[in-house]
């Protein structure tokens, strides 16, 4: 079971070893797919939790609440509407995360939604409105 979240650190916690802790304590992978973290400055991560067992990812998630962290379960993804899509390549500028790439070889867009952290700015950018967002 894998949930995407994500993390709103205050300035007074920022500088604890929370997913650290999330690690050990819960045996929950997790997987940085964004980070926005300095010393005594609110900071944001966009993270990936795996564990085999739901109710153990609910534990950790309940943990990171306990201890100050805001959590918001990103339930939402990108929609790629193939049909519309002109293979610009405007929105793979914009994609910090990688997950919007051009294929070399046909020169196509192709779509990682793995790499996905749900800026939404790939939407805002997309001349022909072939991206939106589902959820």
């Amino acid at each position: 079971m894998k949930k995407r979240v994500l993390l709103t650190y205050s300035p007074a916690i920022v500088d604890k070893p929370i997913t650290y802790d999330l690690i050990k304590k819960y045996d929950i992978v997790i997987n940085i797919l964004q980070a926005k973290i300095f010393p005594e400055e609110e900071g944001q991560l966009i993270i990936e939790l795996e564990h085999k067992e739901e109710a153990r990812l609910l534990e950790g998630i309940e943990y990171l609440e306990d201890v100050g962290v805001k959590v918001k379960i990103l339930e939402k993804s990108i929609i790629f509407d193939r049909e519309l899509c002109i293979d610009c390549g405007v929105c793979t500028g914009i994609c910090k995360s990688g997950a919007l790439t051009m294929d070399p070889k046909n020169w196509e867009l192709e779509v990682n939604d793995s790499k996905c952290v749900l800026c939404e700015m790939c939407i805002i950018v997309c001349p022909v409105k072939a991206l939106s967002l589902e959820g």
